[in-house]
């Protein structure tokens, strides 16, 4: 080789533009699905803050634990349908404990199929 053909041949370059190809849209995949995940998490975190939200009214006084009920709600930007049960619950124990009532918050997106629930929470009133 003479000191003039120094440089890249055309093969070279096409297999260095290939690999870049590959690696950046390993990259874009990554980044997209990150993206998707945090938009998953978000929504789950909202979600269980207004089931949390809904318990607490129940365990300050503030709705009746004599019946569940469902509705809609708004938690920051999310419009989320919920629905509370209302069971009641003897706990087993040695010393007799007074009976309770068990309060279950199921959370999804508003407009869409109880079976896309996002959070569940769970919690005891006294009667």
């Amino acid at each position: 080789m003479s000191v003039r053909e120094r440089g890249f041949s055309l093969l070279e370059v096409l297999v260095a533009l290939t690999v870049l190809t590959v690696a950046l849209g390993a990259l874009i995949k990554a980044g997209s699905d990150h993206a998707r995940n945090t938009q998953y998490l978000r929504e789950r975190t909202l979600a269980h803050w207004a089931g949390q939200n809904l318990l607490a009214e129940y365990e300050a006084g503030l709705r009746p634990a004599s019946a569940g009920h469902s509705g809609e709600v708004e938690m920051g930007p999310l419009r989320l349908a919920f629905r509370v049960e209302v069971s009641n619950y003897s706990p087993q124990a040695v010393v007799a404990l007074p009976p309770v009532r068990r309060i279950d918050v199921r959370v999804w997106p508003a407009g869409t199929d109880e079976s896309r629930q996002l959070a569940q929470v769970s919690g005891f009133v006294l009667p």
